[in-house]
């Protein structure tokens, strides 16, 4: 489509344009539209350098027209974070050289209704494949929670205005009885102010993080016999809200943090353990930690899926206990502390201390995190913004970035590095 330019206002009215009143002439309804919702501008929005009149509108040609860009800020995390533990990934597992550490299938026990938590066999589609993998465990999942009942429809959550028939959701550690695998189903109906209704049904009773999953407006798809998809059901998670004809990505999924690994009795003293999983993005990463017994050393990056474990040079074995610190990742690049705001449990941080900006140059599994991360208390690696806020299923963080216009306007399809950091090792 050719570049146009015309005198406008642009104005999207939506669902305000057909209204109509009910009988008793007291209520306006409106006609809402499945495809409703925000506009959206590539590179965001600008507005013109009022000193530039008269516009040249016979012409068309790149820096044509003196502007600002109008950047907003963009709400990047908005959610309460589990509790900090430092064997909820493994406890007391026996290590091995070259073999993976035998990570943790038990669902939590320190949930909390409202806050994020581990979840088990959760389907992803890691970045750049078209291929489903199944993550051992997902840390901080879910943008809601719920407490489910076995072979039932009816779940209990918080919030039921987070919920929408024909949404499809991942439901953490329910897809079977032992509590190891995530379900994916669809709502379908809203049966009171704090229970929706599910298909197919949990397979057992827990409280669960509940995710967003990857299908939306599914309803609206042709029949796979005919001209649609071959599969109408959702496949995998994906972080993200309806908006109209968008998806959107949804701040309550992109808690990512750090891992942490403490090892005892390993024979020459220090061990070192290869971390491998996918980012809050579904990039592929690692990060080679070294222990050296009973206290936890922690990764630099944050880490949203893991993998595997597998102890490398660890002479002998080693008892070894992984769960995860108080370093979070930055969804977004963060090259100056300027470029953000924080608010830990409603506080906010009053200055640089805790940050740390995102990783230059090529990415190793020894170098910092390719966006940047925030230390929330000196569970972490790092000098933390504060001794008093350590996650407790109760604090939330809300991280803010003002994606600057340098970054902005470098990022393209072509070159995603400006604004999601370099790639992921």
């Amino acid at each position: 489509m050719a570049d146009s330019n015309f005198r406008g206002p642009i104005a999207s009215m939506g669902a305000l344009e057909d209204v109509n009143p009910t009988v008793t002439g007291t209520t306006v309804v409106a006609a809402i539209a499945p495809t409703d919702g925000p506009s959206m501008f590539y590179q965001g929005v600008g507005f013109p350098d009022p000193r530039s009149a008269p516009f040249s509108k016979d012409f068309s040609r790149p820096g044509q027209q003196a502007a600002f860009l109008q950047i907003s800020d963009v709400y990047t995390v908005d959610a309460i974070p589990q509790a900090q533990n430092t064997t909820v990934i493994a406890a007391a597992q026996v290590a091995t050289a070259t073999v993976n550490v035998s990570l943790s299938t038990i669902a939590v026990t320190n949930f909390s209704s409202g806050a994020a938590s581990i979840a088990y066999g959760v389907p992803i589609r890691p970045l750049g494949t078209t291929v489903v993998a199944v993550a051992p465990i997902a840390l901080d999942f879910g943008f809601a929670s719920g407490t489910t009942i076995a072979n039932s429809t009816a779940v209990q959550v918080s919030n039921t205005s987070l919920f929408y028939p024909g949404q499809w959701i991942i439901i953490g550690n329910v897809a079977n009885t032992t509590g190891t695998a995530s379900l994916i189903t669809q709502v379908q109906t809203t049966i009171n102010a704090t229970t929706i209704g599910v298909s197919p049904v949990p397979a057992t009773a827990l409280g669960a993080p509940i995710g967003g999953a990857d299908l939306f407006g599914g309803q609206y798809l042709p029949p796979g016999t005919q001209f649609g998809p071959a599969n109408t059901t959702a496949s995998f998670h994906r972080p993200s809200s309806l908006a109209g004809f968008y998806r959107v990505n949804n701040p309550a999924e992109m808690l990512a943090r750090s891992i942490s690994i403490a090892a005892s009795t390993i024979v020459n003293g220090t061990g070192t353990f290869l971390v491998s999983g996918w980012d809050v993005w579904g990039s592929p990463m690692t990060e080679l930690l070294t222990a050296s017994g009973t206290t936890p050393v922690y990764s630099r990056k944050a880490f949203k899926f893991v993998n595997t474990v597998l102890a490398n040079n660890n002479s002998g074995t080693a008892t070894v206990n992984l769960g995860i610190g108080d370093n979070f990742g930055f969804p977004l690049v963060l090259d100056q502390w300027s470029h953000v705001q924080v608010f830990a449990g409603n506080t906010a941080v009053p200055n640089n201390v805790g940050f740390s900006t995102a990783a230059t140059g090529a990415a190793t599994n020894t170098s910092g995190d390719v966006r940047g991360t925030i230390l929330l208390s000196g569970i972490g690696t790092g000098t933390p913004i504060s001794s008093v806020a350590t996650t407790d299923n109760v604090k939330r963080l809300v991280i803010i970035q003002n994606v600057p216009q340098s970054i902005l306007l470098q990022t393209t399809p072509n070159t995603l590095a400006p604004m999601f950091g370099t790639a992921q090792v």
